[in-house]
């Protein structure tokens, strides 16, 4: 039965770069999970697998605060396999900007992670795909060729998972170097012009696009997605990024009118991210009340 709530995935991130960390036991993880369930999601997506200095499982191969024994990465899978759930990996990054376009090293590194993570998670049934998390909005540090390099890496190995990539608008919320709808398209086109064939999914982050604006970047997104059989859906940003440099959670009535204005265009909705930002046991009593509010409109549209 499809669900009366639009959002049906949500990103994971505990390698917490830029949130604070929950530090949840084991209970508490799954506890969220039934959260998420609740709400009608079926999909998550570790925002990172391997990022700088640290794993989200105890790996032989790169640097991990976790010790054996303590391991996210099969918590989550194993979980979601009884809940019904698919999970898309995070890959590896080495910082934010993969040492200013570094792809080849990125690209190398990403040999070993995929290699490692098929070993110890390849058999796990919940494991569905492979998400990219070099973000871009645009052909700079060479990310036509890193994402080209590890999506064809992940079909090559894996060619049943399907490949995740979550860009953003460069929109006027962000720069006031923007690109117009029209720019947006010209540079994806060219982005995925060889790459494409081995995407499957794309859900751009809607935060970095004014409101007044969004509907046309997203019918930019869609005409280069369709262009290349990519499917098209929204990463809703369940976090606001205009408040004193911090995030915290979304009023509701903005993350409504994002979900309405996406429609149209998108198959399905992910954010970024449940557990801070929606979840009714997050460090942030707001979240508790959006979450509130999120299942009392969506409840009473039935």
């Amino acid at each position: 039965m499809k669900s009366v709530y639009p959002i049906t995935g949500t990103f994971i991130d505990e390698i917490t770069y830029d949130i604070p960390s929950s530090n949840w036991t084991d209970e508490q993880w799954k506890k969220d999970l039934d959260n998420m369930r609740e709400v009608g999601m079926d999909t998550l997506i570790f925002i990172r697998g391997a990022f700088y200095d640290n794993c989200i499982y105890p790996s032989k191969i790169f640097p991990s605060l976790r010790e054996e024994g303590e391991d996210l990465a099969a918590l989550i899978m194993e979980e979601a396999e009884k809940r019904d759930m698919q999970v898309y990996m995070g890959m590896y990054i080495s910082d934010l900007h993969w040492n200013n376009g570094d792809y080849l090293n990125e690209i190398a590194q990403n040999k070993k992670f995929v290699r490692e993570v098929l070993e110890r998670y390849g058999d796990i049934p919940s494991f569905k795909g492979w998400y990219i998390p070099q973000e871009g909005s645009q052909n700079r540090h060479n990310i036509k060729e890193l994402m080209g390099g590890l999506a064809a890496l992940c079909k090559d190995v894996s060619p049943d998972k399907s490949v995740l990539i979550s860009p953003y608008f460069r929109g006027r919320n962000i720069t006031s170097e923007s690109f117009s709808p029209k720019r947006t398209r010209e540079e994806w086109e060219n982005i995925l012009e060889n790459c494409g064939k081995d995407i499957d999914i794309c859900a751009f982050q809607d935060g970095t696009a004014p409101l007044d604006e969004y509907a046309e970047y997203l019918k930019a997104a869609k005409a280069v997605c369709d262009k290349h059989g990519i499917k098209l859906w929204a990463n809703v940003e369940t976090f606001e990024r205009d408040v004193r440099r911090m995030y915290y959670p979304i009023p509701f009535e903005l993350l409504r009118r994002k979900i309405e204005i996406a429609e149209p265009y998108v198959e399905k909705y992910i954010t970024f991210e449940f557990s801070h930002f929606m979840s009714p046991q997050s460090i942030y009593p707001s979240a508790r009340n959006l979450n509130t509010r999120y299942r009392n409109y969506y409840e009473n549209k039935k």
